[in-house]
C-alpha cells in the first residue's frame, strides 16, 4: 500500500469506511470527478494494487476489532478475581439514579468461572479406557413383522 498516494489512497479509504461499499462514492469522496467518478471506480477495482491494499486494509482492521483468546482468557480472569470495574446505577430517590464504581457481583464473577473452567476443561469426565481384546459386534436382533422390509432373508 506504500506505492499508492493521493487520491487512490484516498479511494481506498472511502471504500473501506462506507457501509455500503459503494465504490462510485469512494471516487467521489476521493475527489476524482462526479461525472467521471463511474468509469474511474470500475477502473480502480480492477488494478491489482488496488485490490491487494483493500484487502491488506480489511485484514489489518479485522485485527484491531476483533479480541484474540488470549485477551478473552485475561478478561475473564480479571473479572472472575474481582478486578475488573463497573458502573453501577444507585437510586437516589425522585426516580433518579446515581452511577458508582464496583467490583463485579459474585453471580458476574461465577459466570466468569464458570466460562474459564469450560475453556480448560475442567468440568468433563476425564476416562480413559484400554484394552488390547478383539471387538466383535453380533447382530442378533429379531426383526419383527412390522418393520421387516418385503424380501425374505433366506
Amino acid at each position: 500500500m506504500s506505492e499508492l498516494k493521493g487520491r487512490k489512497l484516498a479511494f481506498i479509504e472511502a471504500y473501506i469506511n462506507d457501509p455500503k461499499r459503494n465504490q462510485t462514492q469512494a471516487a467521489v469522496t476521493a475527489g476524482y470527478s462526479k461525472k467521471t467518478s463511474a468509469q474511474i471506480a470500475s477502473r480502480l477495482m480492477k488494478d491489482d494494487n488496488i485490490i491487494t491494499a483493500i484487502k491488506e486494509r480489511e485484514k489489518e482492521l479485522h485485527e484491531q476489532n476483533t479480541a484474540r483468546a488470549d485477551e478473552v482468557i485475561e478478561f475473564l480472569t480479571s473479572v472472575m478475581r474481582g478486578e475488573e470495574v463497573d458502573n453501577i446505577p444507585l437510586f437516589i430517590g425522585d426516580g433518579e439514579q446515581e452511577l458508582t464504581e464496583g467490583t463485579p457481583s459474585a453471580k458476574d464473577r461465577l459466570r466468569a468461572a464458570e466460562m474459564l473452567g469450560k475453556y480448560y476443561a475442567l468440568f468433563t469426565d476425564k476416562t480413559h479406557i484400554e484394552g488390547d481384546g478383539v471387538v466383535q459386534i453380533i447382530d442378533n436382533i429379531p426383526r419383527s413383522d412390522n418393520n421387516a422390509d418385503n424380501t425374505d432373508p433366506a
